[in-house]
C-alpha cells in the first residue's frame, strides 16, 4: 500500500527510474570482475599478485567513493590494477578489463507489471543510475531481459559526468524525455536520492522493500506495482 502522503493522480506525466536496487538486483562490480580478472591476469601478466585482488577491490570502491565526480569503469579498473602493482598496463590488458560486463541485469519480480502498466497509461520512462557501465552497454543489459522497450533514455553517471544527486543527471533525463521536473515522478530505493529529486522541483516516490525510508516525509511504497494505483497518464 501506498504510505504517508499520497501521489496526486494528476499531473504526472512521466517517471524516473533508479536502476540497481529499484529495478534491478544490485550487484557488485568487484565481485563481477574477480570471477574474471584471474584469468586475464595470468594471460597478460603472469606475475601479477593473485592474492591481493580482495584489497585492490576494496581500494578500487573507496576511489570511486572518494570521486566528486563520478569514476569511470576504466578509472576502477585502473586503480584495481595499480594496487596489484600495474601501474602502467599494456592497452590488451586494459582493453579486456574495460570490456568485462560489470552490470549483469536481474530484474525484480515486480518490475515487468510495473513498466507495461506505466506504458500502457502512456507514461514515458527514462533511467537515472550510478552505474559504472555506458548507456550502450546498460541499454543491451535490458534488451536481455526484455525491458529495454520500456525506456526512452538512459542517463548514466559515467556518461553524464555526474552521479546523483547532482541536479544534472535527473534534468538529463527529464529534458530527454521533455517532460518538466513538476509533472516527472523519481523513483529510488534510496530515499536521500528521492528527497534531492524532490528539492529540484520533482515528483518523488520512495521504494522500501523492508521497512521505512530515512526521509519519514516522502510518499513510499513496499512493492514496485503498488505505484500503479497512484499515477495515471495525464
Amino acid at each position: 500500500m501506498m504510505h504517508q502522503q499520497r501521489l496526486r493522480r494528476p499531473g504526472i506525466r512521466a517517471v524516473l527510474f533508479d536502476s540497481a536496487g529499484t529495478l534491478i538486483r544490485p550487484s557488485d562490480p568487484g565481485a563481477r570482475l574477480g570471477r574474471d580478472l584471474e584469468d586475464i591476469l595470468r594471460r597478460h601478466w603472469p606475475a601479477a599478485p593473485i592474492e591481493e585482488l580482495p584489497h585492490a577491490f576494496r581500494s578500487g570502491a573507496a576511489m570511486l567513493e572518494r570521486a566528486q565526480r563520478f569514476g569511470t569503469w576504466e578509472g576502477y579498473c585502473r586503480c584495481v590494477l595499480a594496487e596489484l602493482g600495474i601501474g602502467r598496463p599494456p592497452q590488451s590488458l586494459l582493453d579486456e578489463l574495460i570490456a568485462a560486463d560489470p552490470n549483469p541485469v536481474q530484474p525484480f519480480p515486480d518490475v515487468p507489471t510495473t513498466l507495461r502498466g506505466l506504458h500502457e497509461r502512456g507514461l514515458p520512462m527514462a533511467v537515472v543510475t550510478d552505474s559504472l557501465a555506458t548507456a550502450e552497454s546498460l541499454r543491451a543489459s535490458y534488451e536481455q531481459i526484455g525491458l529495454r522497450g520500456y525506456f526512452r533514455y538512459f542517463a548514466v553517471a559515467g556518461e553524464v559526468g555526474c552521479r546523483k544527486p547532482d541536479p544534472a543527471i535527473y534534468r538529463a533525463a527529464s529534458e530527454a524525455l521533455g517532460v518538466p521536473p513538476r509533472h516527472t515522478c523519481y523513483v529510488d530505493d534510496n530515499a536521500d536520492l528521492v528527497a534531492a529529486a524532490v528539492s529540484l522541483g520533482y515528483r518523488g516516490l520512495a521504494l522500501c522493500r523492508t521497512g521505512t525510508p530515512t526521509q519519514p516525509d516522502l510518499p513510499y511504497v513496499s512493492a514496485l506495482d503498488e505505484i500503479l494505483a497512484h499515477i495515471n497518464g495525464a
